[in-house]
């Protein structure tokens, strides 16, 4: 599907963003509110497609905003020029965050076997042609440990690091990736990029949500630098873990009770339920300041979790990791922990700090920044996907602004 049709050049009134994997417009509301304006957007989803629809839809009417709906595979750089009137080199920025699914940790991390994971490589290939004075790129943490060759955490820990072939060990795909952002660098042709990357938390930036992201940055010679560009936005990390904060001179962390009066009440508008096997122990954890299964009475938490309480198989005994989100109640007293895909997924649980039901979409939203207005469509998985994968529009709005002062 496309919407709107721009057949001649165009003139823009503020700096020009082309989002690649838009999804539910996370990053880009928060270059939005930094002053640049979102020309293009791309998502394979028809959900994601409808919610840009409606949050856009005068922009699209107007034709100040091309949307496609579809693979980005099957999108070449070319169209995306003439359906934005602007010309190779012309855009002021790339932004997106290609599936983070075949990185992240809680996933079966397949890398770029996956297509989600070769979506990477895509983004890389349109930046290269579209060339934009800049770009900025984000995606889970776990994408700088990722192997080529992916293997089991069991397996791997059973593993001396030099019984590995190098496509096997940690960091190995990262760095193929790295490398390619790196070759924009120095291109065959045209001007090369400075490039920076960094794992940024959330909550340094006064957010109340303790997520990770990783973010690579990458300036055209001719505009700007990267490393400078990506030590300002370090500097507006004004906040720090508690136990830190004092000692280096920064705030402590904003909790979630300082969105509380934005939270809903005991029977959200929208929102999905627990199951009843999940109630029952759940009722154990600490309402207000939070927990999880180590709050179970004892003999409740073999049954709640299985072998994952202990086990003896010395392959995995004492190697389970914290495995702290299973029955997961949040507290006021601290950010959220990362926002994922479903607030009932078994080790990523996330229940109200008082009522004993999971987040509802709203509050999902309210965590992430997003206006009240922000209308997402699709079921009601849809909405928590949307939500879940996005930037917190705060830090997107931080970098944008730091990028836009800078170039």
């Amino acid at each position: 599907m496309s919407v709107s049709k721009t057949k001649q050049k165009k003139k823009y009134d503020k700096p020009t963003v082309i989002s690649l994997f838009t999804c539910g417009m996370g990053m880009d509301r928060g270059f939005e509110e930094a002053g640049f304006q979102t020309v293009y957007a791309n998502d394979i989803t028809k959900f994601a497609c409808k919610t840009i629809q409606s949050i856009k839809k005068k922009e699209i009417e107007k034709e100040k905003l091309h949307l496609d709906e579809g693979s980005i595979f099957d999108i070449d750089s070319k169209s995306i020029l003439e359906n934005i009137g602007l010309e190779k080199e012309e855009p002021d920025l790339i932004i997106g965050g290609p599936p983070c699914q075949s990185f992240s940790t809680a996933g079966k991390r397949k890398g770029i076997k996956d297509d989600r994971g070769k979506a990477v490589l895509e983004y890389i290939k349109k930046i290269n042609e579209i060339r934009p004075k800049a770009f900025v790129f984000e995606n889970v943490q776990g994408i700088t440990s990722m192997a080529k060759s992916p293997m089991s955490f069991y397996d791997r820990i059973q593993m001396k690091d030099s019984e590995l072939n190098n496509s096997q060990k940690k960091g190995s795909l990262f760095r193929y990736i790295e490398n390619k952002f790196n070759e924009l660098k120095t291109p065959k042709e045209g001007m090369g990029y400075t490039i920076q990357h960094e794992i940024l938390i959330a909550a340094d930036f006064g957010i109340p949500q303790n997520r990770k992201r990783f973010v690579l940055i990458g300036i055209r010679k001719d505009v700007g630098d990267a490393e400078q560009i990506m030590i300002q936005i370090k500097s507006k990390a004004k906040y720090a873990d508690p136990r830190k904060a004092e000692k280096l001179g920064k705030k402590p962390w904003l909790t979630l009770e300082t969105l509380k009066n934005k939270f809903e009440g005991k029977i959200p508008e929208e929102g999905v339920n627990f199951s009843s096997n999940t109630m029952k122990f759940l009722k154990y954890v600490p309402k207000k300041t939070g927990g999880c299964w180590i709050d179970l009475p004892k003999k409740l938490q073999v049954e709640a979790m299985g072998g994952a309480a202990d086990t003896d198989d010395p392959k995995r005994k004492g190697k389970q990791g914290g495995r702290r989100g299973f029955y997961r109640r949040l507290s006021w007293k601290k950010p959220s922990p990362t926002l994922v895909t479903s607030p009932t997924q078994s080790g990523t649980l996330m229940c109200h700090p008082e009522y004993d039901r999971p987040l509802s979409v709203k509050e999902y939203a309210v965590i992430q920044g997003f206006p009240d207005n922000w209308k997402f469509q699709g079921s009601l998985a849809d909405r928590y996907r949307m939500i879940g994968e996005a930037v917190p529009v705060k830090l997107a709005k931080i970098i944008a602004k730091t990028i836009k002062d800078s170039i």
